[in-house]
């Protein structure tokens, strides 16, 4: 049962925004899709991942923060749906994933993993350019979109996320990945293409393709920058043997994992819309 309140904003796309998505490779959703109580739920219950209290007594996939930490660290935990019910009802929200599913004409999304990020005021390390299918490689196909969900209002003085738009149409740019993901300033773009800061209110979505180049500088405010992100794949996507990622190592223990160039499935892999769900 989703122990979040449901409320009722927009969660079709209009041909033009699809239009826009092909076009620059995000959409940023003009509307809050959570209102302000569920974004208090979820902002609560991250937070409550992050001091490692655990609703389910199931820890996160990775923790690359733990309490004690300098206070400029960001704090990053992936797959914290597993440690708490109301980050499981967020992550795989239909809503969410209605509009995620039609921005690249999908009939159902599962959750490939999630991220709880919080990059901390007057602080928090640069974000460098790269695309997220670059790390994701065990999935056989591009057809991910990343969900960004916005748990404050999210100011361009606080480090926000950068989509270099139409970046996706270069394809997977292996020859550009990250070797060092710190320094004081973020680098100058790798390619062509407007620079988008992500500026969005809190309980907004912003939606981006896997292969979009995207970063962000340092948090120079003095308010943390807050989200939980929903990394969805379409439900077409399979397992793409010899590649590593926290997520396969899970899935390959579990029972009846799916085979290589099968579709993924099973527990580690939550649904969050399919077409005959409505």
């Amino acid at each position: 049962m989703n122990p979040l309140p449901q409320t009722a904003p927009r969660t079709t796309v209009t041909e033009a925004e699809i239009a826009a998505f092909d076009r620059d490779g995000f959409h940023i959703h003009p509307e809050p899709l959570f209102d302000a109580h569920e974004v208090a739920a979820i902002r609560d219950a991250c937070d409550r991942v992050a001091a490692r209290r655990y609703a389910t007594g199931v820890e996160p996939d990775c923790r690359a923060w733990e309490p004690g930490a300098p206070p400029t660290a960001v704090v990053k935990i992936d797959n914290a749906w597993k440690s708490d019910p109301t980050v499981l009802a967020a992550v795989t929200d239909a809503r969410v994933a209605r509009v995620a599913a039609r921005l690249i004409g999908a009939d159902g999304m599962r959750l490939w993993h999630d991220q709880y990020l919080r990059k901390p005021a007057s602080g928090g390390g640069i974000v460098t350019w790269h695309q997220d299918w670059m790390f994701w490689q065990a999935i056989d196909r591009p057809r991910t979109v990343t969900s960004w969900i916005a748990l404050d209002d999210v100011t361009v003085d606080q480090g926000p996320m950068l989509f270099i738009a139409g970046s996706h149409h270069g394809g997977l740019r292996l020859d550009l990945m990250p070797r060092d993901w710190t320094g004081g300033a973020l680098p100058a773009s790798p390619v062509a293409g407007d620079i988008v800061p992500v500026v969005v209110r809190a309980g907004q979505v912003t939606f981006h393709h896997a292969n979009l180049l995207h970063g962000s500088s340092v948090n120079a405010s003095g308010r943390d920058r807050v989200s939980i992100v929903s990394h969805l794949m379409a439900a077409d996507c399979c397992y793409r043997p010899g590649h590593g990622h926290v997520c396969i190592e899970r899935m390959l223990a579990q029972r009846d994992a799916p085979a290589p160039r099968e579709r993924f499935r099973g527990p580690q892999f939550p649904w969050a819309w399919r077409e005959q769900a409505g």
